[in-house]
């Protein structure tokens, strides 16, 4: 899938061109696309054994926004299947590279996370970020939902 954008200001585009990326779902057969990350895609950098972990996991799914053989943005999600209610999916992270924010990386990677939702008959996706993440916040309700009041705890040991 090939997404057009608005110029993301890149070294690997010339300005005044739309930027084109295109989204693939990362597993063990295509992990060395994350061998080229832009800044502020990922929190911190790629452990590679974590990675290899993270998707020998069949509950994760990841997805990359690529353009040329740099990846520009991703997702992650996790499936949570329960005995007494309809799987659901948790998106776990969403980040775009820092010069490639407000191209619709982080709206088209989230569309194929409703897709592949859908493919599975996952009724219910759920996320949360921070109350100051007004970026995000409004991403999330151009899709036509509205935040839910929530208490949040960290427990660290």
């Amino acid at each position: 899938m090939t997404v057009p954008g608005k110029n993301a200001g890149s070294i690997s585009h010339q300005p005044g061109k739309a930027a084109e990326f295109e989204l693939h779902w990362i597993n063990a057969d295509n992990a060395h696309l994350l061998e080229n990350v832009a800044a502020g895609v990922f929190d911190e950098a790629i452990v590679p054994a974590r990675l290899m972990a993270y998707l020998a996991n069949p509950a994760n799914m990841m997805c990359v926004a690529m353009s040329g053989d740099l990846v520009v943005g991703m997702v992650m999600c996790v499936v949570h299947l329960h005995p007494d209610k309809p799987t659901e999916l948790y998106l776990d992270e969403i980040g775009t590279g820092d010069v490639w924010r407000r191209q619709g990386v982080a709206r088209a990677l989230m569309l194929k996370v409703f897709e592949r939702a859908d493919d599975e008959d996952i009724e219910e996706i759920w996320l949360g970020t921070e109350p100051d993440n007004t970026p995000a916040i409004g991403l999330y309700e151009s899709f036509g939902v509205k935040p839910e009041k929530a208490l949040i705890y960290y427990l660290d040991w």
